[in-house]
């Protein structure tokens, strides 16, 4: 039986095979090393008696690698903490200070950006509002996800991701001075990216999630520099610097001498009705549709379809738009690296955008028709599914 990096191959299968390989080469960058006494360096090799024969370590189970998951998610939103966390992206990289709190009446959050133009990111629940001092401007709104990458929402539910990934324990780490178990989820097939997560031993805290493509090299790394979880049985005082209090209320307060640059919606997006607009058809493998609205352009002040896309832990939008005129893609359109897809179906734009790898952005855009046309026996008659799709 061939072992590599704590992963039991042979219990994979043939198809995994391959995958998990990368994820147990791979999946190390940045000096986060496998602890793991089956694969001992050159260097470590040194430090072990030849005499000595290391035992390996218990392998953890499938249900508690998936409890790992549960518990991360569950501590990441109810648990009271602040800290320092880092976003890499290429050469994009962003360091954020944020304050978390659990309450009554949902999640708190006050993110405030350490490098580019200062901005701060106060949440009250799935509301927010952003401000930008040098500007004097504020923007209220949905929670636009800043942190989405370290929330753990995506993972509350572990057995349906199974369906799509591989779940594996590789072995343990250390972030921001905590000890932590490293989890991998490696993809099935080429239609989605491969993950690793930290996540705190005795905290349950996710210290950082990295994302890897088809080849197994990083994409985005996001993790915490320096996190301090509150004692929730410890009082708080309204006055410790440590743990300011989070201006809540409604209306929402302006900022003196702040403008309004945009303000939330009155009324949520209205659904499309199942007969109506446009779906995926035929499904790329473990991918729904969550959901299908209508939104308005703030530029424009047409509306326009959106349809979002997931398989539970990648997502997709699917922006269906009336534009007569072809436009190229803009070149900055993917410059934060994200994929994206277009086509033009006639006097309709369709754009997808996703964390995805490229063959699921093509795919996506390429099964994206309308409604009525969805349920025809003989798809490569229609011509909306043999178009020129321009990719970024």
């Amino acid at each position: 039986m061939t072992r590599v990096a704590g992963l039991n191959i042979q219990n994979l299968g043939a198809s995994m095979r391959r995958s998990a390989l990368i994820a147990a080469g791979l999946l190390a960058p940045f000096g986060y090393a496998l602890a793991d006494s089956w694969q001992l360096s050159a260097f470590s090799a040194h430090l072990v008696p030849v005499s000595a024969t290391p035992s390996p370590p218990e392998v953890p189970s499938a249900d508690e690698i998936e409890g790992w998951l549960t518990d991360m998610s569950r501590a990441m939103r109810q648990t009271d903490y602040t800290g320092t966390y880092v976003h890499i992206r290429g050469d994009q990289i962003d360091t954020t200070q944020l304050l978390h709190r659990y309450t009554s009446s949902g999640e708190q959050e006050q993110l405030e950006t350490l490098n580019g133009d200062p901005r701060t990111v106060i949440r009250h629940g799935d509301s927010c509002e952003c401000q930008w001092p040098a500007r004097k401007e504020v923007v209220f709104g949905d929670f636009p996800s800043v942190r989405s990458r370290l929330s753990g929402e995506r993972f509350a539910h572990p057995a349906e991701l199974a369906d799509n990934y591989q779940i594996v324990s590789l072995g343990h780490s250390r972030v921001a001075g905590m000890a932590c178990h490293l989890v991998g989820l490696v993809p099935k097939d080429e239609y989605r990216y491969g993950y690793k997560l930290c996540i705190g031993d005795g905290s349950h805290l996710l210290l950082r999630m990295s994302m890897y493509n088809e080849q197994g090299l990083p994409i985005e790394h996001d993790f915490f520099t320096h996190i301090l979880p509150q004692n929730l049985r410890a009082p708080v005082s309204a006055n410790d610097p440590q743990w300011p209090s989070i201006v809540m209320g409604s209306p929402q307060t302006i900022p003196p001498g702040f403008k309004v640059v945009e303000q939330a919606p009155a009324a949520p997006p209205k659904a499309l009705t199942a007969d109506e607009g446009w779906i995926v058809s035929p499904d790329l493998p473990g991918y729904r549709i969550k959901s299908r609205v209508w939104r308005q352009n703030p530029a424009t002040g047409h509306p326009f379809e959106h349809m979002v896309v997931s398989d539970g832990l990648s997502t997709a939008s699917v922006f269906i738009e009336n534009m007569p005129e072809a436009k190229t893609l803009d070149p900055q359109a993917a410059k934060y690296g994200m994929n994206i897809a277009v086509r033009q179906a006639g006097p309709v734009r369709l754009t997808v955008i996703g964390d995805l790898p490229m063959a699921a952005v093509t795919q996506l855009c390429k099964n994206t028709v309308m409604v009525k046309n969805s349920s025809k026996a003989q798809a490569e008659q229609n011509p909306l599914h043999t178009p020129q799709i321009e990719a970024r």
